[in-house]
């Protein structure tokens, strides 16, 4: 899109209900708008950046929103042809590549990509939490069991619950199994010292009491109870990333389009396997 266009676009207000309202505001960061704003304003970086490269070179561009990877046969090719390439394309648009975020590097020393880290080892490519994605997730479980202090375990819980089964939930398609436990072991330690510091009187067996139960063969489940109307107890238990299954995502067919009806029953079928099944590969 022409970036004069664009601008226009942007400015040109909205109609709610019949009714004209100005656009007095940018687009905040991180709104429902902006990706689908940096999907218009990179579409086209690919052919772009495929037109400079020579014919024969295996240059292939992989985009999220505004994040994007290019790979390609040589360091040569991605410095001299798609650099270049990138660096004119958004110029005319009015933007510039961040030199602070973009680097070229070698599959085999390995690279994050929307939080994840990609490295090649031999002929296997192993995909896993990228190390900023875990201290992320650590910090905020803790930050979040120190301004619980004086609340309930209950609430606690279940704001720990939340924030780590989105964090699990993204990374459980991936090599996760070694990081999950490690995020465990320090949600854990933080927790003990968040207990140490409530009960700074109370023994260790009296905590363990208190705060831990048996689940299955899972001992030490941090967990609180809740009252009913019935009389009896409602639990909830400290969700465990360890818990949660790894299910390998099986990749959408390139051609498959879920607007066209001829592919409703493919993805009915994929929905169903819970991308499980081979035959949709």
């Amino acid at each position: 899109m022409d970036k004069k266009i664009l601008k226009a676009w942007l400015e040109a207000g909205y109609i709610d209900r019949g009714v004209l309202y100005a656009t007095v505001a940018d687009t905040p960061q991180g709104g429902i708008a902006s990706p689908s704003l940096a999907n218009m304003t990179l579409d086209g970086l690919e052919p772009a950046i495929k037109m400079r490269a020579p014919e024969t070179a295996k240059v292939h561009v992989i985009r999220h929103a505004d994040d994007f990877i290019v790979t390609g046969d040589s360091k040569e090719i991605l410095q001299e042809k798609v650099m270049p390439a990138i660096r004119n394309f958004l110029q005319e648009r009015g933007l510039n590549l961040s030199a602070e975020k973009t680097k070229i590097t070698l599959i085999e020393d390995g690279f994050d990509f929307l939080g994840q880290n990609l490295r090649k080892y031999g002929d296997k490519l192993i995909i896993t939490p990228s190390k900023s994605s875990v201290k992320a997730i650590i910090a905020k479980s803790r930050e979040i069991i120190k301004a619980n202090l004086g609340r309930t375990t209950w609430k606690m819980i279940q704001e720990l619950n939340s924030a780590i089964r989105g964090w699990a939930n993204y990374h459980r398609h991936v090599c996760s199994k070694r990081i999950f436990a490690y995020v465990d072991c320090c949600i854990f330690n933080n927790l003990w010292r968040w207990l140490r510091r409530r009960h700074p009187n109370k023994r260790v067996e009296w905590i363990r009491k208190r705060y831990f139960r048996t689940v299955g063969s899972r001992n030490w489940v941090f967990f609180a109870s809740h009252p009913t109307e019935a009389g009896d107890s409602r639990f909830l238990d400290l969700l465990c990333t360890n818990t949660i299954k790894i299910v390998r995502h099986v990749k959408i067919k390139t051609e498959a389009n879920p607007y066209d009806k001829d592919w409703q029953q493919y993805f009915t079928r994929r929905q169903a396997s819970k991308h499980t099944a081979p035959a949709l590969v």
